[in-house]
């Protein structure tokens, strides 16, 4: 059974079927998943990807920092839960080891197998890790710490194994039953906005109405949820948006269309706001409540 180190004598059919594999999953990740360009922690223009060798990192990594980069390399040591190294010439072992953090990791990988990895090349400084990746808790030890001390690091959005699966898709936590009767809420408020938007072109009075006394609810439910939680923003919003449903209603009885209009504008600000602060997407295109900081 041939290793990766012999990838070069395997069949070129072979060959073709894992390359093909891997090119699957990379196109859906990058089309599916737009923060695997992107490391997690500071908000940023995304990136082109950058296709790269290990070896090419580790000759100049000055000419890679800062850049999104994607390769294929084997494993070459286990380091810890979110970390390991790659590299692709073992007769310079030292010199191509190439450290991988993976801070959303939650599969694993082998020694010797392959995989693709898609992240930000960087220098390795803990505090940097840190301020890059804030959720992260760096668990490598003091002496792997300083053997990668200034050299380069890729801070992993994405780790594609030998099977084609992302071992470092984030999993969105469960959520509580508070959560639960939260998220039914947004699923009301979101479709009924909607519609109630949709009748405004025509204008109908009556949908409009209906759809208002639903988003009433909805509101007043959020602004209770929120409330409970102390969040203090969030509150602020749902109380403006509770204001503003009130104010369309009142204009919407009064035909005052285009009252109507400049308050449903601001409305879906105000929801935006709120989402952007406490809304988080996961790889599987499901939300949750953003963690505490």
């Amino acid at each position: 059974m041939p290793t990766p180190r012999a990838f070069h004598c395997l069949s070129f059919s072979a060959n073709t079927r894992w390359l093909s594999a891997v090119a699957g999953v990379l196109l859906f990740v990058l089309l599916a998943f737009p923060h695997a360009q992107q490391p997690s922690g500071d908000t940023a223009p995304t990136k082109p990807l950058v296709p790269v060798a290990a070896s090419s990192v580790m000759a100049n990594p000055e000419a890679f920092y800062g850049n999104i980069v994607s390769l294929t390399a084997a494993v070459d040591e286990l380091l810890s839960k979110s970390a390991f190294s790659v590299d692709q010439d073992r007769s310079k072992h030292a010199a191509q080891t190439l450290l991988i953090l993976a801070p959303t990791m939650t599969g694993t990988v082998d020694v010797n197998s392959y995989v693709t990895v898609l992240g930000e090349v960087m220098k390795f400084d803990a505090a940097e890790i840190s301020r890059k990746a804030r959720d992260y808790t760096l668990d490598l030890s003091a002496d792997a710490q300083a053997k990668f001390q200034g050299r380069p690091v890729i801070l992993a959005t994405a780790v594609i194994n030998a099977a084609g699966i992302d071992v470092a898709r984030r999993i969105p936590p469960p959520m509580t039953a508070e959560e639960q009767a939260f998220s039914q809420v947004m699923k009301r408020i979101g479709p009924s906005f909607t519609a109630f938007r949709q009748a405004l072109q025509e204008p109908n009075a009556a949908t409009a109405q209906e759809q208002v006394a639903i988003l009433k609810q909805g509101f007043a439910d959020a602004h209770t949820f929120w409330k409970k939680r102390g969040t203090a923003d969030a509150v602020q919003w749902t109380d403006e948006a509770r204001k503003l449903v009130d104010q369309i209603d009142r204009d919407v009885a009064a035909a005052k269309w285009e009252d109507v209009k400049t308050a449903a504008g601001s409305l879906g600000q105000t929801c935006q706001n709120c989402h952007g602060a406490h809304r988080e997407r996961f790889d599987d295109g499901s939300f949750r409540i953003k963690s505490a900081k």
